[in-house]
């Protein structure tokens, strides 16, 4: 950040060319419902600061990378905005998870309107429960492996919630003697596994999860921009191939990431034993979904409500605006399944912004849209 002649703070020139090599440096999206701070993201900055990565105000190529504190010397933000700035002063990490509990937070007091606020609170409570759904797939599949060789035994998807949870407790119990354990603290291994796959879901809520959901989302979204690529000419339709190509990618690459989840789901006592070994290098691995997927949630609300607002065609450009960067790091992750380097590229032809309120125009309905949009990202 420079300073003019004036005193006044001034941006500084815009990096040309953002091509992250890692998710953490690609940094995390942030719901801002200012319109010049679309497609924002924030990453950690030196001296456990943050920073903010904001796309070129101008609607020209780059971005700003500006200190967190300096968001007010750039636009001034919604009230909305200012609260979720705040809170996130105070997040410990900056990862998906914490940007998406202080996005929840922010917008369940009511600042982005009652519907924003409702469908924060339920996705909470959607949370909480597929971290219970996932805690008790959990505990079926070690139940069943430990019962493996007593054929007497009843299918415990049967049971009633109290014998259920005494099977398990003997299951731990029995099992805790070969991982060095107590009985205690294989039982909360098992709780603090269920939070990590209760959002990628495990077992029969496989398909139930927040990831599997917004990946369902996204399959129709690209299935309707092939309507779109074969029906348009001229702007719409490449705006769409473009989309449609960011969408392969990242949907490609997010089912190779699942299926080793559930690959190490398999087998209950080695994901036991992996998560007392070496739980950060479970956790990371557990995480790369949201990694991959961040900022999508938002791009597949502009798409489902397009026709509430500005229509199919028209939003494609904005949308192009906002898709994220695919870091190399993702070669790591896919074992180089696809051509990485090759869609990198192609997905970083053009960059186009809103332009209605650099224009003044519909400011006020932007700002209304973007915090509809909170309802379906939430």
């Amino acid at each position: 950040m420079t300073t003019s002649d004036d005193g006044n703070r001034q941006l500084p020139a815009p990096v040309q060319d953002f091509l992250p090599t890692t998710f953490l440096e690609r940094g995390i999206a942030v719901p801002f419902t200012t319109p010049m701070l679309a497609g924002t993201r924030t990453r950690p900055g030196e001296r456990n600061t943050m920073e903010l990565i904001v796309p070129n105000p101008s609607g020209g190529r780059g971005v700003y990378i500006l200190p967190w504190d300096d968001l007010a010397a750039l636009c001034r933000p919604t009230v909305h905005d200012a609260r979720l700035t705040a809170v996130l002063s105070h997040a410990q990490g900056v990862t998906p998870t914490t940007i998406r509990k202080a996005a929840r937070e922010t917008a369940a007091i009511g600042l982005a309107g009652r519907a924003a606020a409702a469908a924060a609170r339920n996705a909470d409570t959607g949370d909480r429960q597929a971290s219970l759904t996932a805690n008790f797939e959990l505990l079926l599949a070690l139940v069943r492996r430990i019962e493996a060789s007593d054929p007497t035994m009843a299918n415990p998807q049967n049971e009633r919630p109290a014998d259920l949870e005494r099977r398990a407790r003997r299951a731990i119990a029995k099992i805790a003697p070969e991982l060095g354990r107590t009985h205690e603290s294989i039982a909360n291994a098992m709780e603090e596994i269920a939070a990590l796959y209760s959002s990628v879901g495990i077992g029969a809520a496989s398909s139930a999860g927040r990831i599997p959901t917004l990946l369902a989302r996204l399959l129709r979204m690209r299935a309707e921009l092939q309507t779109v690529m074969e029906r348009g000419s001229g702007d719409a339709a490449q705006e769409a191939d473009l989309v449609a190509g960011a969408l392969d990618l990242t949907t490609n690459c997010a089912r190779i990431v699942l299926a080793d989840i559930r690959s190490a789901a398999a087998d209950i006592i080695a994901l036991l034993r992996r998560w007392l070994v070496e739980p950060d290098a479970l956790s990371h691995m557990l995480a790369r979904p949201e990694w991959l997927l961040d900022g999508w949630d938002r791009i597949a609300a502009l798409w489902e409500t397009a026709e509430m607002h500005r229509g199919q065609e028209e939003t494609l450009g904005e949308i192009c605006g906002l898709i994220p960067a695919v870091p190399r790091e993702i070669g790591h992750w896919v074992n180089h399944q696809l051509n990485i380097d090759a869609d990198v590229q192609r997905h970083h032809r053009k960059v186009i912004l809103l332009e209605d309120w650099r224009t003044g125009r519909g400011v006020m309905d932007i700002i209304r849209r973007n915090e509809a949009l909170l309802e379906h990202a939430a």
